[in-house]
């Protein structure tokens, strides 16, 4: 993108899309560094080129422009897709409803089926006979019916955007391919209340039904859950589930009632109890369980809930959670539960809060024959049912947050490595699409290095007896033990793929796996626990594999907006992303360059690890460690980058005296008593430490003028303002 010849061409762009045709088809546009990217779920993303004011280009063959129209007030209202036309070829891939005996006297019979598009694994079209016309379907996009233009060729019209089918029968009459050809634009609405980022809702925007899952109520922490033992039947056809969940705890105080969690659209059947059914009452995703008696105190009990229903479905631009149904390049399904901020309990039953972990898990996941499932943990039995049916058994050794645990259900094809540390082997497990097997060997190469480093800086892998699985997915996530990575192929041309993206998102996710999966926080306001020491894994590999200069670079190329706090609102499950990723990132970046000893900064990564592992922890939990180890408090810092949104601001006034300088400066921020150290250039092109505070210090710089100081903004995220005095 040329920004010099807008000064913003961005600012109003990102945001969810729809076709306007097809609401269930969504895009979203968001800013990544200094690039506008487009990502279509489950088909990966691709940056835009700028052309003009509100115009892009998709750089494929053929290109694909993208025009941006405002309504009168100059709000953005929607975008124009329009590809170049292009004829395209589909290809038979299963007979339907054709017989070619009869093609002749039934021509439309003869065009149903299913064909697959050249050159793009993602698209499959399905051809069917409906009330004497044909309609299309794409993958489990709306059907639409087509019009008859002549014998073979068919055609789809909505305002300016058309599609021409061309049939093409062989000798023997029988249809073996499918020619299409677009022309016009595709309309694409903007949802306007969203703005492509994740954002929370205003202190006063919650509800009840936000306490009731964010808040631990007596109802909740008068059990600890031990064990789950889950096992679910997934139907890809209808998009449902048939579950039966034990939750097996352990009573901390005495309760004659409960709460679990399992969303309002999700339909239980029945709660049992030493083989009695269980009244219930319901409050929006809440569930209150009555017992007939006491439960005693310091006893080991456990209840079955057996549910179903249809999970609901992600909304990508909030990263609501849920099912995604997907289709690959073969027509199979393609599935993914997607959990983090909307809870497990959109998809079972449980005790939905962060801060209960059970101590181990059993997985148990029926989908139909040809598909696999990978879940969490290791794969301890693969079973073939009758009704064509395979299940796939899961055990989890370890303990777990509840929005990890994952179903990816698809024609998966596996391979495996093994990783050696000291005496020790982790199993390493890989799956990606079938057609996908060399690119994903190339990805899954930095496995290794990247355990390697890891192990060194963080510890060793947390959940060894599970071992290490890595998978191509509808989306990535650290679901753990399973960590996915998203999808591989380009969601507009699929023959390419992002492996230098792909190998990042490996980095990520991965990283997780200690920072957030191992040690997690007690409530999702700190979430930054998670996310800010798995963005600062990232630039950890960036400095090993490709050098400092790499690691600066890419801290740098998302500057955050600080508009808001990192850390939310507590007991209201109020899941917000926002500037936690980079901020979190540049301020732990900026601790370690405090510290100025790396030696002690890792040795405090590791020990941060040691202590918390397989916990759930606060904020106040982590700065009171770290500051334990450093033997320094480091709260006035925490508190300044993680409960307020501006960062601190370097004031500093210059005075020439003869060939020197007199240089003055304080710290400008909102904690009081704010007096971080930072390197500034104390004589020509050599830094140093000054110690401002609050109140204005001086200093004489010794033959240096103004433009020869220098702060270093490259190890220390503040602000710079020079002030007249």
């Amino acid at each position: 993108m040329d920004a010099g010849k807008n000064q913003d061409p961005s600012k109003d762009l990102p945001g969810l899309y729809r076709v306007s045709f097809a609401p269930t088809e969504q895009s979203k546009i968001y800013k990544e560094g200094n690039r506008i990217m487009i990502e279509l779920v489950g088909q990966g993303r691709a940056p835009l080129s700028f052309i003009s004011a509100d115009s892009y280009k998709i750089k494929v063959k053929p290109e694909i422009n993208i025009d941006f129209v405002r309504d009168s007030s100059g709000k953005i209202q929607k975008f124009l897709w329009l590809r170049k036309p292009q004829k395209v070829q589909w290809t038979r891939i299963e007979e339907g409803d054709h017989d070619s005996s009869n093609a002749s006297n039934d021509n439309l019979s003869s065009m149903t089926g299913r064909y697959k598009l050249k050159n793009n694994p993602y698209r499959i079209l399905i051809i069917r006979k409906e009330n004497n016309h044909l309609t299309y379907q794409v993958a489990d996009h709306p059907v639409y019916e087509l019009k008859s233009e002549t014998e073979t060729v068919f055609s789809f019209r909505i305002k300016d955007y058309k599609t021409d089918f061309e049939f093409v029968k062989n000798g023997k009459g029988k249809v073996e391919k499918v020619f299409t050809e677009e022309s016009g634009p595709i309309e694409w609405i903007k949802d306007q209340n969203e703005s492509g980022q994740v954002v929370s809702k205003s202190q006063n925007g919650f509800t009840r039904a936000d306490s009731l899952r964010g808040m631990l109520t007596p109802l909740r922490t008068c059990y600890d859950v031990t064990f789950y033992g889950l096992d679910v039947k997934i139907n890809p056809e209808t998009k449902s589930i048939e579950g039966n969940t034990l939750i097996r705890f352990n009573t901390v105080q005495s309760f004659d009632k409960m709460q679990i969690d399992l969303y309002e659209n999700m339909k239980i059947e029945k709660i049992l109890f030493h083989n009695k059914e269980l009244s219930y009452t319901r409050e929006f995703n809440a569930i209150f369980i009555q017992f007939p008696s006491m439960v005693q105190k310091n006893m080991q009990e456990e209840i079955h809930i057996i549910y179903s229903g249809k999970p609901q479905e992600p909304d990508i631009s909030t990263l609501k959670g849920g099912f995604l149904w997907f289709q690959d390049k073969n027509g199979k399904p393609w599935i993914e539960s997607v959990c983090q901020g909307s809870g497990a309990s959109l998809w079972w039953p449980c005790k939905d809060h962060l801060s209960d972990k059970p101590d181990s898990m059993k997985i148990s996941i029926t989908v139909p024959d040809g598909l696999t499932d990978i879940s969490n943990g290791r794969l301890i039995q693969k079973t073939e049912l009758t009704g064509k049916l395979t299940r796939f058994d899961w055990y989890v050794d370890y303990p777990i947050n509840n929005y990890n645990v994952v179903v990816n259900i698809g024609d998966y094809a596996h391979f495996s490595d093994l990783y050696v540390s000291g005496r020790d082997t982790l199993n390493l497990n890989y799956y990606c699409m079938l057609y996908n097997i060399e690119k994903a060997k190339q990805i899954f190469a930095h496995v290794k290095p990247m355990l390697d480093l890891y192990e060194k800086d963080f510890t060793r892998y947390p959940f060894w007896k599970d071992g290490f699985t890595l998978m191509e997915s509808l989306y990535p996530m650290e679901h753990q033990s399973a960590v996915s990575i998203g999808s591989i192929n380009n969601p507009i041309n699929s023959d390419k793929y992002d492996s230098s993206d792909l190998i990042r998102t490996t980095w990520h996710e991965s990283a997780h796996e200690w920072w957030g999966n191992s040690m997690n926080c007690k409530d999702m306001a700190d979430l930054w626990i998670h996310e800010a020491f798995a963005t600062y894994a990232e630039v950890l590999c960036y400095e090993k594999f490709y050098g400092k200069d790499a690691a600066l670079k890419y801290l740098k190329s998302e500057p955050p907006g600080n508009k808001k706090p990192v850390i939310g609102i507590y007991d209201v499950n109020d899941f917000q992303l926002g500037d936690m990723y980079t901020k979190g990132a540049l301020m732990l970046h900026t601790l370690r360059n405090i510290i100025d000893n790396d030696s002690l900064w890792f040795n405090m990564l590791r020990e941060l690890q040691e202590h918390f592992k397989y916990q759930a922890v606060n904020t106040e939990d982590i700065v009171g460690y770290i500051n334990g180890v450093l033997k320094k408090d480091y709260t006035y810092f925490f508190d300044q980058y993680l409960r307020h949104a501006a960062i601190p601001e370097l004031l500093l006034t210059f005075k020439r005296q003869g060939s020197d300088i007199k240089l003055q400066y304080k710290w400008k921020a909102d904690v009081k008593g704010f007096s971080m150290p930072i390197k500034v250039t104390v004589s020509k092109n050599n830094f140093a430490f000054i110690y401002p505070d609050e109140d204005w210090q001086s200093i004489i710089l010794k033959d240096m003028k103004p433009k020869d100081f220098k702060v270093d903004s490259d190890h220390f995220y503040v602000l710079v303002k020079e002030e007249e005095k």
